[in-house]
């Protein structure tokens, strides 16, 4: 058991979740901001409260203190490994909602070949913007894009993240980041 679960342990007599809590959720909340800002995932402060719910769900659902192994892993360290499998999963079920409310409306009505469908120049690859074309103006999905590309769906679906994430990068559309006690930049190691 790590020395922080020890501590908790000679301090409150037994490990509760609500103390693991209390005493870790700025390392939680540090470990999640710290995560998505490496990734450059788009979560709101309220998305980052879900993630950190998710991940209290997660572990006292799983009971995951009474496996922790300290010979395995550092206490921070598996923390650290729930937060980011957590965040993970939260924004893939996001980007599917999204993809799916999308979806549902179906592609917009044309009313001229260039109405409302418009990329940014220099902004992808000839082949980002092919895919992004088919996709969106088009209304093709992955199956038919792959097909008339030669190329996999699973290709096409990997194109198309690609494009929309340089999209949000360029249109600047990451969300602000959090407030919640900000952690500060980590040193970086210097290999000489």
């Amino acid at each position: 058991m790590s020395s922080t679960l020890l501590e908790i342990r000679k301090r409150y007599g037994e490990i509760s979740y609500d103390v693991l809590f209390k005493e870790h959720s700025r390392l939680i909340y540090k470990l999640i901001i710290n995560f998505i800002r490496a990734k450059n995932i788009n979560l709101q402060n309220t998305e980052i409260d879900d993630v950190y719910q998710e991940i209290a769900l997660k572990i006292f659902k799983n009971d995951h203190i009474s496996r922790y192994d300290e010979e395995k892993s550092s206490f921070i360290t598996w923390l650290n490994i729930i937060c980011r499998t957590t965040t993970i999963d939260y924004y893939r079920k996001k980007l599917r909602w999204m993809e799916s409310v999308l979806s549902e409306d179906g592609p917009a009505p044309v009313q001229g070949p260039d109405a409302l469908f418009s990329l940014p120049a220099g902004v992808l690859t000839d082949r980002q913007a092919e895919v992004i074309t088919l996709y969106y103006r088009e209304g093709m999905v992955a199956g038919e894009i792959a097909r008339s590309l030669g190329i996999s769906p699973r290709t096409v679906r990997s194109i198309k993240f690609q494009a929309l994430d340089r999209l949000r990068a360029h249109y600047g559309a990451a969300a602000p980041l959090p407030e919640h006690g900000e952690p500060e930049e980590p040193a970086r190691r210097h290999v000489s």
